[in-house]
């Protein structure tokens, strides 16, 4: 009997397959729906000559007694991912992210990709591809420390409560055909050959051989 009764609870049941069927088609209604309110939206703000205030410092920091969670993702476009790299955070909870391939131009604003709260520091290519940006909770005190006028590097400090608790988060792309003394440059610039006592923590990709 207990193996009939088993049997019987895993059996398929087809009412419950065509529902999940039907709800799999609605999510993915609802999010083609979303993308092209998303992409509508941002056309609308460029033709208007909308442009976000540029947020460099966030003062505050109540993220007290808790360990920072990072997250390092390759959109390789965020524009048309947006719902997608949203759900990761959702997933995952992180209070900071470097996202490496972003494909922003500045024409495209932040209102139209990042949510509200997140402090986001970006640094774009002038081109269809590459780019870097870091976005940082805005529980957490973060400035943007500098940004490498050449390479798609960006480095941002975040505060913790205790002064020693300082870091200088850095989201770097390197393109497979830029020369690798870059990462020489990195590493002078961010204290790595043993001239600073900065706590660092690099994140991206430098498309290594």
């Amino acid at each position: 009997m207990e193996g009939t009764n088993s049997l019987r609870r895993h059996q398929k049941d087809p009412g419950k397959k065509a529902n999940h069927s039907t709800l799999g088609l609605e999510a993915a209604e609802a999010e083609e729906s979303a993308e092209k309110e998303m992409m509508y939206n941002a056309d609308k703000k460029r033709k208007g000559g909308a442009r976000d205030e540029i947020q460099t410092t966030v003062p505050v920091h109540i993220n007290e007694g808790k360990s920072l969670a990072l997250l390092q993702v390759n959109c390789i476009s965020i524009y048309n991912k947006a719902l997608e790299f949203w759900n990761l955070g959702d997933t995952y909870y992180p209070d900071i992210i470097i996202c490496t391939e972003s494909w922003l131009r500045e024409e495209i604003g932040n209102t139209e990709i990042f949510r509200t709260d997140f402090t986001t520091f970006r640094k774009d290519r002038h081109a269809r591809v590459g780019g870097v940006f870091i976005c940082v909770k805005n529980n957490i005190g973060c400035l943007e420390l500098w940004v490498d006028d050449e390479f798609e590097i960006i480095a941002v400090e975040i505060k913790g409560s205790d002064p020693r608790c300082t870091w200088e988060i850095v989201g770097i792309y390197r393109a497979p055909n830029e020369d690798i003394w870059l990462i020489e440059m990195l590493a002078a610039r961010t204290g790595f050959l043993g001239n600073s006592t900065k706590l660092n923590i690099i994140g991206g990709d430098l498309n290594l051989p």
